[in-house]
């Protein structure tokens, strides 16, 4: 201590009294001497400052807080030596000072490495025998990681905020721990197998429902269940929300978060107050903190206008799916022809002969049984064909079954005859044995394969000399059904490479430009890919399908 300081020790209910300086010179030494040792146990930053501001003071707890030693504090102004800040000013708090005679806040200060620390700080004034303020004795606890945690915990809760009531989805906050005791309950009467148990016991499910409290709801949640803005009604339980029908997906929610999941997530279909049923993305997420705690945040999106999408978009595909049918069947004319001549030839060749041998003095009559035979086989031969040409001209929606790849590109190759033989192709088929089926609808199928090969053979190089192939092969490629067909002709310009798919782009003078992307439809919603390249072992084009195998998986084998 400085001779002629004035020290000063903590009193009762956190005041301080001033202590006469003693002499260094053989005087008698004042027992409160020890006042600094004192003090430097205090855990809490204490320091004392003259009315004009010099620190006058400096616990050991100071040192450590700010970073400073007392030789270099003692003496120094208190709010320029630290670079006091206060939330409230800091004429304010002095002014709160003067008048009540103390003053508690939290202050920003500058340690001796030029850190921020936050203080929780409290002034009061030391007073002389004759009550009058010498000093202000400041005690000082460093809450730099509390502020810092609650302003992270503010931030936090400021996004939660901003997310629960912002977000254009529908959110929930719910308390579910009344459900957890109906689990309990459940399991204990000895009923180990939940999804069998309410399945037989849907009655169980609704009175969980009844059980789930809504503890809040955003304003995207009124909007979208409830009526008029009045968000109270829907403040109760989620029974009224969730259709019979949907009972399992409410009940596999629940179980799923029991089970341990992080989340679950489905498509069904939920109920507004008013009654309306709709189309509903329904997500929930089982956070460990707030699994302990009972509650619970669900998430739940519109799908109606996205679902009536969609159904526009499939009608619109098989719209356009629909008119590429009829113009392939426009360019098939004269196959068609042909290939309905055909039996009708044989049909009328065969009731000619068997009306001679009807007519002999001693008809055959085995031999009319035999041609009446064929009449009938060519008959059926002919119905087949023209059903399959309904079929195609039909506006249908598609339905997938399993079916063949290679039966379809042997169908297609009898449908393709009398086009190969006018273009003076020549048709190979390599078609890989003991492939898997694939899940597709099989006139749509049919549909791809005859444009691709029309596409193929019109691509062909005109007059003598020159090469006229087309190649089709199916295999196996990584676990998924493969289908090639390839050219001999001109091959794909560079340039078209990327509009080969495009709607209404064609390369013919008379395409209407809808059949590959037409194609890549149906190979899409097929769950497969198509792709078009060049440079092949015929010199021409190339188009590949791949497509999901359906059932089990058969053994690779080499094209036949």
């Amino acid at each position: 201590m400085q001779d002629g300081a004035i020290s000063f020790l903590p009193g009762e209910n956190g005041c301080y009294s001033a202590v006469k300086p003693f002499a260094r010179d053989g005087g008698t030494v004042n027992s409160r001497h020890f006042e600094d040792d004192i003090l430097d146990l205090m855990h809490e930053s204490i320091f004392t400052r003259a009315l004009d501001g010099r620190i006058l003071s400096w616990n050991k707890a100071s040192e450590q807080l700010y970073g400073w030693p007392k030789e270099a504090a003692l003496g120094r102004d208190t709010h320029e030596f630290l670079n006091t800040e206060c939330d409230v000013g800091l004429d304010a708090a002095q002014k709160t000072l003067s008048d009540a005679g103390a003053w508690e806040g939290s202050l920003a200060r500058q340690t001796a490495e030029g850190l921020e620390v936050v203080v929780e700080a409290r002034w009061s004034y030391l007073r002389d025998t004759n009550g009058d303020p010498v000093a202000i004795a400041e005690t000082g606890t460093d809450i730099t990681e509390r502020r810092r945690t609650e302003e992270a915990l503010r931030l936090s809760e400021h996004r939660y905020h901003n997310l629960f009531q912002a977000m254009a989805a529908s959110f929930w906050e719910l308390d579910f721990s009344a459900v957890d005791e109906i689990l309990r309950r459940v399991y204990r009467a000895g009923n180990t197998d939940f999804p069998r148990y309410f399945r037989d016991h849907p009655e169980v499910i609704r009175e969980m429902m009844r059980a789930t409290r809504v503890v809040d709801v955003n304003d995207e949640t009124v909007k979208l269940f409830g009526r008029d803005g009045n968000k109270e009604e829907l403040l109760h339980n989620v029974d009224p929300f969730w259709p019979q029908e949907s009972n399992g997906d409410y009940i596999a929610g629940v179980l799923s978060a029991v089970s341990g999941a992080n989340n679950y997530s489905v498509e069904t279909k939920l109920r507004a107050i008013d009654g309306r049923v709709f189309d509903a993305h329904f997500t929930a997420c089982y956070p460990p903190d707030t699994m302990g705690k009972g509650t619970l945040l669900i998430g739940v999106m519109d799908l109606t206008a996205r679902n009536n999408a969609f159904a526009a978009l499939d009608r619109m595909r098989a719209d356009m799916a629909h008119a590429a049918r009829v113009s392939m069947l426009g360019e098939l004319a004269a196959s068609i022809a042909h290939e309905v001549n055909q039996p009708l030839a044989a049909i009328a060749t065969n009731g000619a002969a068997g009306l001679r041998w009807l007519n002999r003095p001693e008809p055959n009559l085995e031999e009319v049984r035999t041609l009446t035979d064929h009449i009938v086989s060519d008959a059926r031969r002919a119905a087949d064909i023209v059903a399959r040409i309904r079929g195609m001209a039909s506006s249908r929606a598609p339905k997938p079954v399993p079916l063949s790849l290679n039966d379809v590109v042997s169908e297609t190759a009898q449908f393709l005859r009398h086009e190969i033989k006018a273009h003076k192709a020549e048709l190979n088929l390599a078609l890989a044995r003991g492939l898997p089926m694939v899940m597709a609808d099989r006139t749509q199928m049919q549909q791809v394969v005859v444009n691709l090969a029309m596409n193929a053979l019109q691509a062909l190089p005109q007059g003598p000399g020159n090469s006229r192939r087309v190649n089709i092969g199916t295999g196996l490629q990584g676990g998924e059904v493969l289908l090639t067909v390839e050219d001999s002709g001109t091959g794909i310009a560079d340039a078209h490479l990327d509009h080969l798919f495009d709607s209404f782009f064609s390369t013919k003078e008379q395409g209407m430009g809808l059949g590959l992307p037409v194609s890549r439809s149906i190979i899409e919603s097929a769950g497969g890919r198509i792709r078009a390249g060049a440079g092949t072992s015929l010199g021409g084009a190339c188009f590949s399908i791949v497509l999901p195998a359906f059932g089990a998986e058969a053994e690779t084998c080499p094209l036949a």
